[in-house]
Order: C-alpha cells, then structure tokens, then sequence
C-alpha cells in the first residue's frame, strides 16, 4: 500500500457570496493608475508575476491587477489595519515605504475643515489605484482567464502556478511554463 495519493483532477464548484459594497462605477481607469502601472510594468522588467512571459510572448498586453487591496473594496477596509500591515512588511517592501502618515492624515482630524481651507478630503483611491504599491503584474492568462486566473481561482490555488514545476500539466488550460 502506497503513502501517496496519486495525481487526480480536482473539480470544485466555487461559489462566492460576499457583500460588495457600494462604490463609484468604474469608468476607464484613473491618471494615477494609467500612470504607475507603466511604472510597475517597468519595475517588473515587463514580466507577469506567475509565467515571467512578457505582453510579446503572451499575445496581449500585461495587466494591472489590484493587489492586496481589490478596487472594490476600497471603501470597505479599515485602512488603519492595512497600514499596520504594510508597516510590519507584511505587505511588501513597495506597501511599507508608502507615505501611510499623510494618506492617514485626513482620518485623523479632530474637526471637519471647511472646503478649500487645506485639509484634503480621505481618498482611498491614493493606494488603491497607485500600481507600485497595490500592483500585481500579470498577463490576461493569469488575470481573468478561467482556470488559471486570479479572478477565476482560490488563492492557494492560483499560488502553485507560480512556483509549479516546468512541464506540470496544471489543469485542461495550463501546462506550466516560466518564461525566461
């Protein structure tokens, strides 16, 4: 009798049921994403996260992907725990030396200011959209396509992709594959 469970198809029905809460629609992305998303592809040396191909190699431009903090959700979190997070190292080394205590600032006023008298108003969007510190390169592969996507897999999941041996067929989609 053997220790090893030999290799097997997982099929999960993934069924998700959180409450996304209301938010601005999205209309094109922002200056500030446009922006450090060039700078992220850069800092990157252009190469997804997951496979290393770049957009030539992949057939289509690399993507943006908001991370750790989803677009979504941007209103929702307590950004006093995620700048702890980030301040720790928890998040990376990009998230850690964000200017926490001027995006906090805004928070931590006694009284309202009036318009126009210097106090800028909280904007989440600040980290959020800014790509190198809540970037995640990757190509539309690893991004939104089923079976092999962030957006489409649980995260431990979509993690061995990354560090899969060369060669390991992943799933009816992927035969992993690092580009060099």
């Amino acid at each position: 009798m053997s220790d090893k469970t030999v290799q097997h198809d997982e099929v999960e029905t993934l069924r998700v049921d959180v409450v996304v809460p209301e938010h601005d629609a999205r209309e094109g992305a922002s200056a500030l994403f446009t922006r450090t998303r060039k700078k992220l592809i850069d800092r990157e040396g252009g190469r997804c996260w997951v496979c290393n191909r770049t957009a030539e190699e992949a057939g289509h431009p690399l993507e943006a992907h908001h991370h750790p903090i989803e677009r979504c959700f941007a209103e929702m979190v307590d950004w006093e725990l995620v700048a702890a997070d980030a301040r720790a190292g928890h998040l990376g080394p990009y998230a850690q030396a964000f200017d926490w205590d001027d995006f906090l600032a805004p928070l931590h006023l006694e009284e309202p200011q009036l318009p126009g008298v210097g106090a800028k108003p909280f904007d989440p969007y600040a980290f959020v959209d800014d790509m190198t510190v809540n970037g995640l390169l990757l190509c539309k592969d690893h991004h939104t396509v089923g079976d092999e996507g962030i957006h489409t897999l649980p995260g431990p999941i979509f993690l061995a992709q990354k560090y899969g041996k060369e060669g390991y067929k992943f799933s009816a989609a992927e035969v992993i594959h690092h580009a060099t």
